[in-house]
């Protein structure tokens, strides 16, 4: 998989409206939608009213949708602080993971989301990749302690000082 001004080459592409300002991506946050269906999360978020977004959202079958460039804010993070850093959304690129939160991640949604990241992570000077529940503790509990993080906390190579 790769990234082109922005955007993962050969995924749907569906532009949300629900999105801020020019950023420079230093983290990943993994979600869970908390939706039943792929479908009406992607509507959700699609949607002017509901003023959330994400940058990607991975269906359990591993369907890849895009909804904004990775370099524009969105608004997936909310109330959020990490590392020295409040308002996450301005330094981070959100992934939804169609799951209701109590339910196995499925392996094609990991493989799909591995891939997302390990793209993400050679294109953008990514430091972590962290859960919302990271971000928010207290008031968010996704991706859920069905989320692999072995997987993933493995994908980033450097630590905060550019040593790897």
């Amino acid at each position: 998989m790769d990234i082109e001004k922005n955007k993962l080459v050969g995924v749907s592409y569906h532009e949300t409206s629900n999105k801020g300002r020019v950023i420079s991506p230093i983290f990943i946050i993994m979600h869970y939608d908390g939706a039943s269906n792929a479908t009406s999360a992607i509507h959700w978020m699609l949607d002017p009213q509901s003023r959330v977004s994400a940058h990607v959202h991975i269906s359990r079958d591993g369907i890849v949708t895009q909804l904004a460039p990775f370099n524009i804010k969105c608004w997936h993070a909310g109330l959020s602080s990490w590392a020295g850093l409040k308002d996450l959304n301005n330094y981070s690129i959100g992934i939804e993971l169609q799951n209701k939160g109590n339910e196995v991640y499925t392996e094609k949604q990991i493989a799909a989301a591995i891939e997302v990241c390990e793209a993400i992570v050679a294109h953008y000077p990514i430091q972590e990749i962290l859960g919302h529940s990271d971000i928010a503790p207290g008031r968010k509990e996704d991706p859920g302690k069905q989320f692999p993080w072995m997987k993933f906390k493995s994908l980033i190579k450097k630590n905060y000082y550019g040593n790897t």
